[in-house]
């Protein structure tokens, strides 16, 4: 349904606004780039994927890029075939002492690594069998490049964790949880008038609060008890909350990944800031916040589960 919803906004106002606006639709190369001019000598000897021109990115693939693309699937199936050997035998040293792998394990210990290897395999594959890397020397370039153009991003990154550990240390954010919640109990609200209430205010403090585990230990504590004596199952007071926290995510400065997608804005329009950003996100705020909200009322109307035995009422 979402992603229906999201084709739907980006079909009929995001891009016919981006169209009137000019929006350009090609990269720009940056100030320190080289730029080689296409069939020289210079060109010839630097690999494709290390070109500041950009590649054909046309669907149709080349016979070297379909062959890449096969040698790069059965590398990740020959990996992914050597972690299950190595993690499913009973006495595997990827598992915890009891010989599970919950709640703590040496493989969920090694997750960054089992990923990074599923990433790294199939692509150096791809790379050498399509030609984008001829010799070993081109792989740390390639890396060196992705850690360039996320360098405006740790910039940000850094200047917004003190900004986020500042915005923590005063409590601001449990003080707006705690006030909203006093406020809904104060008006009186019952049935599910109250419930879309709740989503509101989730949906302001989420403004705040990015992260919704710290949301919802403030809130659930006191947003719990509450609708529990008006009759609600917290598993349902828990959905509600997620419709009112995923809604306004992309407009939040808060949210560490706006920060990566003004990044890769930046190349296509060096000008663009923070406010570019949030101004092409805002047309996605109230259709999700209403669908989610519109699913919610089925299950509420309907009086299906929204989880495994978890019902809308308390019996």
């Amino acid at each position: 349904m979402l992603a229906l919803v999201a084709g739907i906004v980006i079909d009929r106002l995001v891009e016919p606004r981006l169209v009137r606006e000019g929006a350009p639709t090609d990269m720009v190369a940056a100030e320190d780039e080289a730029t080689l001019e296409p069939g020289t000598a210079e060109d010839e000897d630097v690999a494709p994927a290390l070109r500041a021109a950009p590649t054909d990115l046309s669907p149709d693939l080349e016979p070297a890029e379909r062959r890449g693309l096969r040698i790069a699937g059965l590398v990740f199936l020959a990996l992914s075939a050597l972690i299950l050997a190595a993690v499913l035998p009973g006495g595997s040293p990827w598992r915890n002492e009891d010989g599970n792998f919950l709640p703590e394990s040496p493989l969920l210990d090694s997750t960054v690594f089992v990923v990074f290897v599923l990433f790294l395999g199939p692509a150096l594959a791809y790379g050498f069998v399509s030609g984008s890397l001829r010799r070993a020397a081109d792989v740390p370039k390639v890396m060196a490049l992705g850690i360039k153009d996320m360098a405006a991003f740790i910039v940000l990154a850094f200047m917004l964790g003190q900004f986020i550990a500042l915005f923590n240390w005063s409590n601001v954010g449990s003080a707006l949880a705690v006030t909203g919640a006093n406020g809904l109990e104060s008006i009186g609200l019952t049935g599910y008038p109250a419930i879309i209430g709740f989503i509101l205010l989730a949906s302001v403090l989420n403004l705040f609060i990015v992260s919704g585990s710290s949301m919802w230990t403030l809130m659930g504590a006191v947003f719990v008890p509450l609708f529990a004596l008006l009759g609600y199952e917290p598993g349902f007071v828990q959905a509600a909350f997620r419709v009112g926290d995923s809604a306004t995510q992309v407009i939040t400065p808060m949210n560490p990944y706006i920060w990566i997608f003004l990044v890769m804005l930046k190349r296509y329009e060096p000008e663009a800031g923070l406010g570019t950003v949030i101004s092409r996100m805002i047309p996605f705020v109230v259709p999700f916040w209403i669908s989610w909200v519109a699913v919610l009322t089925v299950f509420y109307l309907t009086g299906a589960d929204v989880g495994p035995g978890v019902g809308i009422r308390i019996e």
